[in-house]
């Protein structure tokens, strides 16, 4: 009840909204797993441990039941929806598996992900294992979401940027590829977003996704030569939001017009 009512807050507010974003986080799927977690103050989430050698898988559940430990985000979905009668849409997102690795590395929120590149390089079988994992867990979690109300489904990839192009290709592209086709062969009408932050856009443009998130740090031309075949979304820095109600405007406006 709580989650819908923060997620609903927002058009309550702004009635001009055509969407909504549950209120969630992406580090729901590894407490499924096993990993508890905590907010500690003026830090971020804290799983209870981290996944410091292969041997720590061990404490995982890689095939957890998701409607079971997942059911409140899914109830959260529903919830929402009915309060809303069904007026406005729900966007529902998870985490991708590399950036969900890096945090399961990482012990929760950091600035920098130096143990989680250590730990793809130096554990490459034991990485390709809990990537494998965490895709097949994504698709049952994305498509709990869809069945309880949320259409539009969006895969966040937040720490694309922190390997190179060569090592992400290696190691994630395919995994990310194969979570949009599999949901799509279950749920044929969802519409499914994929942001490869900081990443190369042109690698999904083959992809199952319907829409690629831009970066900031990409130009909408640039995004449009490497996406042609896909709708863009996205591209306004974050920080923009310090700026004054009229400079936040036009910047946006601007933007806009670039795609």
């Amino acid at each position: 009840a709580l989650a819908a009512e923060v997620t609903l807050q927002p058009i309550r507010r702004y009635p001009t909204l055509d969407s909504m974003i549950i209120f969630s986080d992406i580090l729901v799927i590894p407490v499924a797993m096993g990993m508890p977690c905590h907010m500690e103050p003026n830090v971020g989430p804290k799983f209870s441990f981290a996944i410091e050698t292969p041997e720590d898988l061990e404490k995982l559940d890689l095939k957890p039941d998701v409607d079971a430990t997942l059911s409140y985000v899914f109830d959260a979905i529903f919830w929402t929806r009915q309060r809303a009668n069904n007026d406005i849409p729900v966007i529902g997102f998870c985490g991708a598996p590399w950036t969900l690795m890096g945090y399961m590395v990482e012990g929760g929120a950091v600035r920098s992900f130096d143990r989680a590149k250590k730990w793809l390089y130096k554990y490459p079988e034991a990485s390709k294992k809990l990537l494998t994992a965490l895709r097949g867990i994504i698709v049952e979690y994305l498509v709990g979401q869809y069945d309880s109300g949320a259409p539009l489904l969006t895969v966040f990839d937040t720490n694309c940027g922190e390997i190179p192009p060569s090592v992400y290709e290696e190691f994630c592209v395919a995994d990310l590829k194969y979570i949009a086709a599999e949901v799509k062969k279950r749920r044929p009408n969802a519409l499914m977003t994929v942001f490869p932050k900081d990443g190369e856009n042109a690698t999904f443009n083959d992809s199952a996704y319907d829409v690629v998130g831009v970066s900031w740090t990409t130009s909408p031309e640039q995004a449009r030569k490497e996406c042609p075949d896909k709708s863009l979304q996205g591209n306004l820095d974050p920080y923009l939001l310090y700026a004054d109600a009229e400079q936040i405007k036009e910047r946006t406006r601007r933007m806009v017009k670039e795609f």
